[in-house]
């Protein structure tokens, strides 16, 4: 499982870096209708509304340093794991969760 540790730091460490200097991050594991819900939620503006169908795909980064394959790997290593990678704003918060079957954990 150490594939769906990385992908869980990646989004932790994305959530840091967008909540900024007294920001918040917060991290859940939920479990619903035999599902798992890996979640990082944090208090940064969200991402730019241009990237928000894209975001997911390789490649597309909104940060100038980044190459933008850190949310493309967290959603292959989902998938792999027959879940998905899903995003949301939530008021003030983005959050995005690995949802897995419970029975691949």
């Amino acid at each position: 499982h150490e594939s769906l540790r990385a992908a869980l730091v990646n989004l932790l460490l994305n959530g840091i870096d967008a909540a900024g200097r007294g920001g918040t991050v917060a991290i859940s594991a939920t479990s619903d209708s035999g599902r798992l819900a890996l979640a990082v939620e944090d208090t940064g503006a969200g991402p730019p509304e241009s990237l928000r169908d894209t975001m997911l795909d390789p490649f597309v980064t909104g940060k100038p340093e980044g190459i933008g394959l850190g949310l493309a790997v967290a959603r292959a290593v989902a998938e792999q794991h027959g879940g998905s990678l899903t995003w949301e704003r939530r008021g003030d918060r983005t959050r995005f969760a690995i949802l897995l079957p419970e029975a691949k954990i």
